[in-house]
């Protein structure tokens, strides 16, 4: 996790540039729409060379990325710059798996916040619970966790049942049953080492 977090100075530069990325590809196919097929007065008609591209095109290319400009994004884009000189990262194929490596690490640490806001104590409990045990543990050893919690919290878990509670936690990816027994994911794992490594308080309730 050292690793992942290690990569953070990145996400904002690489998800912008995806952005941008999508809007260019997607004039893109627009244009190979356009030369592919046509409709003339003698009906639907078909060529296979691309007219050439105005000189203007790079002007509009500019034009669109200065329309992302900020004090923050570009100073964002210097501090990935230096540090990818400062690792020697060259142009090419290796400069291109830095960059996958780093957004695939952002997409993690996204994931991991956005399960943080929505987790009920309770259920870190049952990941804490669940962690050491390499051979999982049967579905009614972690019933109690939720009993416990309804019992807490009766408003809460009106509506909410057991499997919705521990459906969510597997449609994070953070627990997976199989026969009938419970175990803890390496997503799992990695998002309690998360927990300690970035100092998240709680949650301390549901």
């Amino acid at each position: 996790m050292e690793q992942i977090v290690g990569v953070i100075v990145w996400p904002i530069v690489v998800l912008v540039v995806a952005v941008v990325a999508l809007f260019l590809f997607r004039a893109q196919i627009d244009a190979f729409i356009g030369r592919t097929r046509k409709v003339g007065k003698g009906g639907i008609e078909t060529f296979e060379s691309q007219p050439p591209q105005p000189t203007e095109g790079k002007k509009g290319v500019d034009e669109f990325f200065r329309s992302f400009d900020s004090p923050l994004l570009i100073e964002a884009e210097q501090l990935l710059l230096k540090d990818i000189e400062g690792r020697k990262i060259e142009r090419g194929a290796d400069r291109e798996k830095a960059l996958v490596r780093a957004l695939a690490s952002t997409n993690i640490v996204l994931h991991f916040e956005r399960v943080y806001s929505l987790l009920w104590a309770s259920q870190l409990a049952c990941l804490r619970y669940l962690n050491p045990r390499d051979q999982g543990t049967e579905v009614a050893e972690i019933v109690p966790f939720y009993n416990l919690a309804k019992a807490d919290y009766p408003t809460w878990y009106e509506n909410y049942s057991f499997d919705q509670w521990i459906g969510f936690l597997q449609a994070v990816n953070l627990v997976v049953e199989r026969d009938s027994r419970v175990f803890i994911t390496v997503a799992g794992r990695e998002f309690l080492k998360y927990l300690v490594e970035s100092g998240k308080p709680g949650p301390y309730y549901g």
